[in-house]
């Protein structure tokens, strides 16, 4: 075994036993698959002269097999799992970035044109209403992609040495879909820079409460004297 075969060898036992510890004790399943995959482990440690090589890869193997299959263990928390809703939002959000087509509000073609919101001035209002509120949620959902990181720091660093899967995938295109929505990563590690999130969370609040504040004052105009007054006072 190379020294690069073995250093993967001992990560991989680690991985295994992280799993092991993760099933759940309370069913039956979490408790022989967490005894076997220990006992698994314990023999590969242990096992010496011509039949290391087998047993070795039996555990590997099984280990492998119990990560691929991660999401169906008997886990209160399977791993990686806090990353499946924010890969759920940013594909709703790292979708056309053309206007309008946030909300989706007018059919394909028939949105408004430059002209249509000068004679219509609360049609600008709405769509810097859309491309806010887009940029507000993503940069939230930007935040709790660091967060889900955070939280499976133990697992991202167990599984890095392993080869790539679905998830794990799907997890780096998470960092190329921040990017999309013009957040910044580290460029030596790849790691969120959530750091310049939420300062920048801040001033788009601020923006959307601007436009909020421009409808009200617009429709406000529209709205007949008597109706005014009986806002104030607190008639219908």
């Amino acid at each position: 075994m190379t020294r690069e075969d073995a250093a993967s060898f001992e990560r991989t036992l680690e991985l295994g036993k992280e799993i092991a510890d993760s099933l759940s004790e309370n069913d039956v399943l979490g408790r022989w698959m967490a005894h076997h995959i220990g006992d698994l482990i314990i023999r590969a440690e242990n096992a010496t002269g011509a039949e290391a090589d087998g047993i070795r890869r039996e555990a590997v193997t099984a280990i492998l097999a119990l990560w691929n299959h991660r999401t169906a263990l008997p886990s209160r928390t399977p791993p990686l799992d806090a990353f499946e809703p924010v890969f759920r939002a940013l594909e709703r959000l790292s979708g056309p970035q053309d206007p309008w087509s946030f909300y989706r509000m007018f059919p394909p073609g028939r949105e408004p044109s430059e002209d249509d919101m000068v004679g219509a001035p609360l049609l600008r209002i709405a769509l810097g209403l859309e491309e806010t509120v887009r940029g507000v949620a993503g940069e939230i959902v930007a935040l709790a992609a660091q967060e889900a990181a955070d939280k499976e720091a133990k697992w991202l660093r167990l599984s890095e040495h392993l080869e790539e899967d679905e998830q794990r995938a799907a997890r780096d295109a998470l960092l190329q879909l921040v990017g999309t929505l013009e957040m910044y990563t580290d460029g030596a590690d790849g790691n969120l820079a959530v750091e310049a999130g939420l300062p920048k969370l801040i001033p788009a609040l601020q923006r959307a409460e601007s436009l909020l504040a421009e409808a009200r004052r617009v429709l406000a105009g529209r709205l007949p004297e008597t109706a005014l007054e009986s806002e104030h006072d607190g008639t219908v």
